[in-house]
C-alpha cells in the first residue's frame, strides 16, 4: 500500500497533505476490516481482482482488442513459473488478449444463444 500511496503523492493526487493521510487511513481500515473483523481477506482480495479484470475486459473491447478470462489454469504452475510466492503473491486469474484470426472451425458456424425469456426473469 505504501508504494501506491507514494506514487499517488508524487503524481499530485492529494490536494492537501492531510488527504494523503486520510486515504492511507481509509485503505488500512478497509483491509484490516476484511483481515481481522470479517476474516475474509483472501476472498475480498479475489473480488478486487475480478473488478479489475472487468475493467481490463471493457478497456480492451473499447480498443478493439479481443479478450477473455480463462478457467482451467493450473495456478500453482503459474505461481512457480513467475516466482510469485517468493514475492508474497499468488495468481488469481488469467485473461488472454489478442486479435482473432477470422479462421478456424468456429468462424463460419452460426452462433447459438438461448432466448431472452430463458435467460432473463421478468418481474
Amino acid at each position: 500500500m505504501a508504494a501506491v500511496l507514494e506514487k499517488e503523492a508524487a503524481d499530485g493526487r492529494f490536494t492537501e497533505p492531510k488527504r494523503k493521510k486520510q486515504m492511507d487511513d481509509k485503505r488500512r481500515k478497509s483491509v484490516n476490516n476484511h483481515r481481522y473483523a470479517l476474516k475474509d481477506e483472501s476472498h475480498w482480495l479475489a473480488e478486487q481482482v475480478y473488478i479489475s479484470m472487468g475493467a481490463l475486459l471493457l478497456g480492451a473491447a473499447t480498443l478493439g482488442i479481443d479478450a477473455t478470462p480463462m478457467e482451467g489454469v493450473d495456478f500453482e504452475v503459474l505461481d512457480a513459473e513467475l516466482d510469485l510466492n517468493s514475492k508474497g503473491l499468488t495468481a488469481l486469474g488469467v485473461v488472454s488478449l489478442g486479435y482473432r484470426s477470422g479462421d478456424g472451425y468456429n468462424a463460419d458456424l452460426p452462433k447459438s444463444r438461448l432466448s431472452e425469456d430463458a435467460v432473463f426473469t421478468k418481474l
